[in-house]
């Protein structure tokens, strides 16, 4: 079972599209805005989204119910149509930084991403190594998205 939610991460997070852009698991929009001025994009009306460029980095940060639950970073800079890869360096300083934990436990599991818990379990991180973007999310958000996409699933739109 476990192995399955973790596919299905995955699964989500391809569909998630130097200096730190901090947007920081549990903010405000209004905390993020303060911090890093005005959002590259404000999406918030239409899907929550503000996204943030700064230095190196790009960040996606989701909103629910007023706080961000969801994490999408990668490099500004890139070859060959994607992002340039972020080093473990970085990955850990933004695990610290973004995620609302300072302690974050690598899974063991075998696989070619890198995947980590918060220490508390309320957040897990990947890093999609084929498209060189880090993901950090709440255990409430995945399962939010999972059960929205299984609602889809039995019911989709009509055409």
């Amino acid at each position: 079972m476990k192995l399955f939610l973790q596919s299905t991460l995955l699964l989500l997070l391809a569909s998630l599209s130097g200096s730190l852009v901090r947007a920081e698991i549990g903010a405000t929009p209004q905390q993020s805005i303060a911090r890093y001025g005005t959002p590259e994009r404000d999406a918030m009306k239409e899907s929550g989204l503000l996204y943030f460029t700064k230095g190196d980095l790009c960040t996606i940060a989701h909103f629910y119910q007023g706080h961000c639950d969801v994490l999408s970073i990668f490099s500004s800079k890139e070859s060959m149509g994607f992002p340039d890869p972020l080093s473990d360096e970085q990955i850990s300083s933004l695990l610290k930084s973004e995620g609302a934990c300072p302690d974050w436990i690598p899974a063991p599991l075998i696989t070619i991403n890198g995947i980590w818990n918060s220490a508390d379990y309320k957040s897990f991180a990947v890093y999609d190594t084929m498209r060189h973007k880090l993901a950090i999310m709440t255990h409430d958000a995945y399962v939010r998205e999972k059960s929205a996409k299984a609602a889809l699933m039995k019911h989709p739109p009509s055409p």
